[in-house]
């Protein structure tokens, strides 16, 4: 079967379209990934040895007088795409979100192109509603999107597809690279650790309440390893102690280190990282973004709370004193962390790649 994929701007777009192309290549299925130019999907892609075809695409500003322009940019890249999947004949188009969605599947339903769609979040954006009107599947991470969809009929809840080494962060042999890469010595190996991460741009007031609580964490023998952002790199380096139980970086494009060696996790309620967090039983301080559309990362984390896979925090709420707080008092009861780890495990999808490259195959097979 060949099979188009496209997802792209950011992780949580992009590493479940992997994890789909990675289970259909698995299966002798041939990928092509359709994404921006020059954007960190056309990276991925290379670092994964996915074909890559590129074309314009833009995200649709508020400002008036943007708007035409960025509806522009988007025709031509639906019109490039056009001629891309026209000459590479797949069966199946499936998308996982992301600005560059909507021309590339717009063009897959205009050649007859049966269209998959994978939508991660509990409150669907209004890209993916609009697409599921002529998809032949939608495909839910959380059960209360489905009824945000037309054609009920189509919807499959399959989860949010995660990467293989994602999976095996738990393996013995994932977790010994890990402790190798972060240079964590035997003796260590047992100190409870925090892992921070905002995603690849960082995230403001997570960075802000973890520089505060640096001095109270460490002081109560607990290992930090924070992801801040690129571009907040330099400036909380030079506020961060000096601690060999502080690993501070930029970011880590190999996240499953990160998961393998942490025992909790403060984060945002992006999709892809709580799927992720579910396959590890990884219990989670989730900080929801307060501005995301239609707050649908309020909606994620709330699955999570109400399975006692998260403690939630409302952003406004977060500093250095309520994360030490929060951090001390999980840390210091296992009974809870133990109910965290099987709250996340009883959401996990492990199963998910499979069940979405099943439904592509279905679709394809029955529209041949």
């Amino acid at each position: 079967m060949r099979a188009v994929i496209s997802g792209g701007g950011t992780g949580g777009h992009i590493y479940p379209a992997l994890a789909i192309a990675e289970e259909l290549r698995s299966r002798g299925d041939d990928i092509l990934y359709i994404g921006g130019a020059a954007s960190p999907e056309a990276q991925a892609a290379q670092n994964y040895a996915f074909a890559f075809a590129s074309v314009a695409t833009s995200p649709l500003h508020r400002n008036l007088l943007q708007m035409p322009r960025d509806l522009a940019t988007n025709f031509r890249g639906m019109c490039q795409a056009k001629k891309i999947i026209a000459d590479f004949a797949p069966a199946v188009a499936i998308g996982t979100g992301g600005f560059v969605t909507a021309p590339v599947l717009t063009a897959a339903q205009s050649l007859h192109i049966p269209t998959m769609i994978h939508e991660q979040n509990a409150f669907p954006g209004l890209a993916n509603r609009r697409l599921a009107q002529k998809a032949a599947a939608v495909c839910l991470t959380f059960e209360p999107a489905r009824k945000y969809f037309p054609h009920q009929n189509m919807i499959h809840y399959t989860g949010l597809p995660v990467r293989q080494r994602i999976v095996e962060a738990n393996s013995d042999k994932l977790r010994e690279e890990a402790y190798s890469f972060f240079a964590i010595s035997a003796a260590e190996r047992s100190v409870p650790t925090l892992l921070v991460t905002g995603g690849s741009q960082g995230a403001q007031s997570l960075n802000e309440a973890v520089c505060a609580a640096y001095e109270g964490l460490l002081t109560a023998g607990y290992r930090i390893i924070h992801l801040c952002g690129k571009k907040n790199y330099f400036t909380i380096k030079q506020r961060a102690p000096q601690h060999q139980r502080l690993i501070l970086l930029p970011y880590l494009e190999q996240m499953e280190y990160g998961l393998a060696v942490a025992d909790l996790a403060l984060a945002r309620a992006g999709a892809s990282f709580l799927a992720e967090a579910a396959v590890l039983g990884l219990p989670t301080i989730l900080v929801p973004y307060p501005y995301a559309t239609n707050d649908h990362q309020a909606a994620n984390a709330r699955v999570f709370s109400e399975e006692d896979a998260a403690v939630v925090i409302h952003d406004a709420d977060l500093d250095g004193k309520l994360l030490l707080q929060v951090v001390s008092a999980l840390f210091s009861n296992p009974v809870r962390m133990e109910r965290m780890q099987a709250g996340a495990r009883f959401l996990a999808k492990t199963t998910a790649a499979a069940d979405i490259a099943d439904v592509a195959e279905h679709i394809a097979k029955t529209n041949r």
